[in-house]
Parts: C-alpha cells; structure tokens; sequence
C-alpha cells in the first residue's frame, strides 16, 4: 500500500479528497449550515483502500477545518459516523453523539 497519499481541500469548501499517483482514491463531502455547522454528508473510499486509515484521515480533515472555524459537525454518512464513534478526540467539534 502506497505511503504517499496527499489530502487536499475541495473547491468551495466542499470537503476533502485523498490522491494517490495522481489519482483520487477518496473523498469526503460536507456541506456548510449558517455559521456554526458543518454536515459531512458522504464518503467515497476506493475498494483497495477501504481496510486502511484512509476514512479516519478524511475525517480528521474535516474535524481541523471545523476547529479552526469553530463549527459543530453533524454526520449524515454512516462511515464517517462510525468514526467519531471509534475515537472521542473528535467530540470537541460533534453535534450530536450516536452510538450504533
């Protein structure tokens, strides 16, 4: 598994993609309510990477871009849920805790 996957910002601040070679092997889609929320609302993961870290990156993208504009996130996808369930230092910024 290549080491060298590159995370980059979408344009209009619509979430995060991961490249690899060149080629997108992930992304993350969020979308902005008001000024305080952000819903993260799907996750794309190419089949080879699925067993990686390569979801909990995305989202860990996602939680420091709403750090730093201090907003709340509110997961519409179930992968990325699963991920703010597995790791509690991404509560600071989680609008609602769903445990499934």
């Amino acid at each position: 598994m290549p080491s060298d996957i590159i995370y980059q910002e979408l344009q209009n601040n619509g979430g995060f993609c991961a490249k690899c070679d060149g080629r997108q092997i992930g992304e993350i889609d969020i979308i902005t309510v008001g000024a305080d929320r952000l819903i993260i609302e799907s996750t794309q993961i190419d089949d080879k990477y699925r067993d990686t870290d390569l979801c909990y990156n995305l989202v860990k993208c996602v939680v420091e871009f709403a750090r730093k504009a201090r907003r709340k996130i509110l997961c519409l996808c179930p992968r990325a849920q699963s991920v703010f369930n597995k790791y509690p230092e991404f509560d600071d910024v989680r609008m609602i805790h769903i445990v499934k």
